[in-house]
């Protein structure tokens, strides 16, 4: 299936570039860029600041898109978090745990995991005590959840785990974890960062606590971001600020009820008109057409690919990212023949080192579709990749 959407993306229309880095971030619609332009041409303002109408618009727009966000992901608008991204998202969930947790506790975490899904777990236990618990990979690129009712048994506190690998691709089976999580009174968060925009999220259906993805993942812009939180009232704010408050005095302060106590200072409302937008722009499909346009296209490059130069670690049905390996070829040299061709790739450890040490490797190259890839751009990664063997030897 060719959704033949390139054209509406104004960096790659009538550009020579094969764009295959979506999973690091993605490219905006016209859509996107326009509706940014259009808000500040016509008026830039605070919400919740003013009561003149660039203000105003400044609020409905805020609020607008909150709503989009828990229509998207099936919750209610007073679970939404606006934040900087899934990072921030995260440290202000493991922020809420380090009053929660003592050396008594567990946390559990797995191989797969982002940086952004690891570090703060790390800090946290070495800030309590608490024990860090890991959930294997397996060479197949797939958790093993052998031991997993095991290690929320162990006095667990909180689970978090990727909704979809950034290396394997893997879609993880997050909503059983969390229906077995609950059964321990775990808590549990999905960093959704790659799934938001390829699988259909339902964040009811999975049954987390948490929920964190970024706008720049999913075709808007970067620095914006949302989590979702079932109880949003059992939180405290990681950042303290303008906007948030209903009194101060000289030495106290009381918070507002709601969820924009989180969202001290000056809303990011330029990231919030593009995520809005980007938000409409995925509206215009059903999940199911893009995961089957991402899903050939990866089938496609699988097939294509000189099993003699590569390895694929990727997990077999991952549906937009490939990863490679080379036996005779570092990633990094791999990528700039690619880059020369014009052919954008990631090469590295992907901020996963855990992820490609549990799979014995300490690099891999990465190649990641989106809605606005074709199986031309697969043909030409293709041949270059095939090429490599040629040029390098």
């Amino acid at each position: 299936m060719d959704l033949q959407t390139r054209h509406l993306f104004p960096a790659l229309n009538n550009q020579s570039t094969v764009y295959l880095d979506s999973a690091s971030s993605c490219q905006l619609p016209a859509c996107v860029i326009e509706s940014i332009n259009d808000y500040l041409r016509t008026g830039h303002g605070n919400p919740h600041r003013g009561m003149y109408a660039f203000s105003e618009k400044a609020e409905a727009i805020y609020h607008n898109c909150r709503s989009k966000i828990a229509q998207f992901i099936n919750c209610d608008d007073t679970q939404i978090i606006f934040t900087q991204g899934t990072t921030e998202s995260i440290n202000l969930v493991a922020h809420n745990f380090r009053d929660k947790i003592t050396a008594a506790h567990s946390i559990l975490v797995t191989q797969m995991e982002h940086h952004a899904n690891l570090l703060p777990w790390q800090r946290l236990c070495e800030q309590t005590g608490a024990r860090l618990n890991l959930l294997r990979l397996n060479r197949n690129a797939e958790l093993d959840t052998s031991e997993l009712e095991h290690l929320l048994n162990d006095n667990c506190a909180l689970m978090a785990v990727a909704h979809c690998g950034n290396v394997t691709g893997t879609v993880n089976p997050v909503s059983q974890m969390v229906a077995l999580a609950r059964q321990y009174k775990v808590a549990t968060l999905i960093d959704g960062a790659q799934a938001i925009a390829h699988h259909g999220v339902d964040v009811e259906a999975i049954g987390c606590d948490f929920y964190a993805f970024s706008g720049h993942k999913m075709y808007g812009p970067s620095g914006i971001g949302a989590l979702y939180c079932r109880y949003p009232g059992n939180l405290s704010p990681l950042k303290l600020g303008g906007g948030i408050v209903n009194r101060v005095t000289d030495h106290q302060y009381h918070l507002v009820d709601d969820v924009t106590r989180f969202e001290a200072g000056s809303a990011n409302i330029i990231g919030i008109v593009g995520l809005g937008a980007a938000l409409d722009f995925l509206a215009q499909w059903q999940i199911d057409e893009l995961h089957a346009h991402e899903m050939a296209l990866v089938s496609q490059l699988q097939s294509l690919i000189d099993s003699d130069i590569y390895q694929i670690i990727s997990h077999r049905d991952a549906s937009s990212i490939i990863s490679l390996t080379s036996k005779p070829f570092h990633s990094h040299d791999i990528a700039t023949i690619l880059a020369e061709a014009q052919i954008a790739v990631r090469a590295g450890h992907h901020c996963a080192q855990p992820c490609l040490t549990a799979l014995g490797l300490k690099q891999c190259l990465r190649l990641s579709v989106g809605i606005y890839n074709t199986p031309d751009d697969i043909e030409q990664a293709a041949c270059a990749l095939n090429s490599v063997f040629r040029i390098l030897s």
